[in-house]
């Protein structure tokens, strides 16, 4: 796999404990929604271990930009991102990924997402909105609290805009009484009522494996066949 030569843009903070990377897209690196790269870091020293991290790619292929979003750890690959500033040589490889849209729009797509497991369907979403594709598509996003709920408004956003995108968040800790989403787990019963009137739905799942692994269970007793249920679990984010 072809290995790209990058910059950083710039370090958003998005939500709680979570960071935007904006860094160059070399002209000819092409990408689809859903896919992965592996971020390299620069060495301090020659010798010294190799910084390196797969994330799914947060930016739509039309963007001029690239973008991941991680969780902030206190990690060697975390805190070195956290001391680059703007102009700091990357480098990167990829894409990666089989995480992406079939190229029909025939079937529903249903994305589930906890926590950072959201990033590979902002992009999705956005280039679902720039291309004005017919895809129908349902989304569950569930997080702790809204305060870690990154790209929340983004993704209420868009579904304002789209009305082939429904929005189901909700969330599994304390909440005030200004929010207006759900309030729960995505488990079983969730899900089952989420897919009634879906004809043959294709779902996607992403998440901490412990969540991935539930949903796909819930996702089984909804009737929802295992050859239609494509998974990426986000080990460390």
């Amino acid at each position: 796999m072809a290995t790209w030569p990058s910059a950083l843009l710039r370090i958003d903070d998005i939500a709680r404990d979570t960071v935007a990377v904006h860094f160059s897209k070399p002209g000819d690196f092409r990408f689809q929604p859903g896919q992965t790269v592996s971020l390299t870091l620069p060495s301090d020293a020659p010798d010294a271990p190799v910084l390196r991290h797969t994330f799914s790619l947060v930016s739509a292929p039309h963007e001029d930009a690239l973008c991941i979003a991680t969780r902030v750890r206190a990690t060697p690959f975390k805190q070195a991102l956290a001391r680059l500033r703007p102009g700091a040589e990357l480098k990167f490889s990829g894409p990666y990924g089989k995480l992406i849209l079939p190229a029909e729009a025939d079937r529903p797509v249903v994305l589930i997402a906890g926590g950072i497991g959201i990033t590979p369907y902002v992009g999705m979403l956005r280039d679902a909105a720039h291309q004005n594709s017919d895809q129908r598509f349902l989304l569950l996003y569930s997080s702790r609290t809204r305060e870690q709920a990154a790209f929340l408004d983004e993704l209420r956003g868009l579904a304002r805009l789209n009305p082939r995108l429904r929005l189901l968040a909700t969330l599994t800790g304390p909440a005030d009484g200004a929010w207006d989403g759900l309030r729960s787990r995505i488990d079983a019963a969730m899900l089952g009522q989420a897919l009634q009137g879906l004809d043959k739905p294709l779902c996607y799942v992403t998440g901490a494996p412990a969540m991935v692994e539930e949903i796909r269970a819930g996702l089984a007793a909804a009737g929802v066949p295992d050859d239609a249920i494509l998974d990426e679990s986000f080990h460390g984010y």
